[in-house]
């Protein structure tokens, strides 16, 4: 009986699919939110981009400085279309100031910065690389 048990094969398939199927979805979900960290990275790296462009194309009439009041919302407003979201820069999490530049050459710099808090989608005792994070971006453009 104990010899016939052994050579049974039948649930072969099932044994490791119940193995294998937790660590493929471990893989999967990490490589997931590895992915939708970038796509975050990115997509706050183009609307800080999109803003100081803003910023640099209407530094002669909106964004002349110092800022007028109809700058920063505008710079706003750039920023929420290169992300596609219209709620983007709600509350602090973009922002736009002149200030000096890194160099020592005379001139202003308008620095524009976005900040956005991302959360994984499995928690971080799952995975160790998977915390919430705020990921910020800053670009910095010489507009005189």
């Amino acid at each position: 009986m104990i010899k016939k048990l052994l050579h049974c094969d039948r649930a072969t398939a099932a044994v490791e699919a119940a193995i294998f199927t937790p660590i493929f979805l471990l893989f999967t979900f990490g490589i997931t939110d590895f992915g939708a960290a970038m796509f975050a990275r990115t997509q706050i790296n183009a609307a800080t981009q999109a803003g100081a462009i803003y910023a640099v194309v209407n530094s002669a009439s909106t964004c002349k400085t110092p800022f007028g009041t109809a700058c920063l919302p505008a710079i706003k407003a750039a920023m929420n279309d290169a992300t596609g979201d219209a709620t983007f820069c709600t509350g602090t999490v973009c922002t736009a100031t002149t200030g000096a530049c890194d160099d020592d050459a005379a001139g202003t710099c308008i620095i524009v910065t976005a900040t956005f808090p991302y959360s994984p989608i499995l928690l971080d005792t799952v995975y160790v690389w998977a915390r919430s994070v705020t990921i910020t971006a800053t670009t910095k453009v010489r507009i005189s």
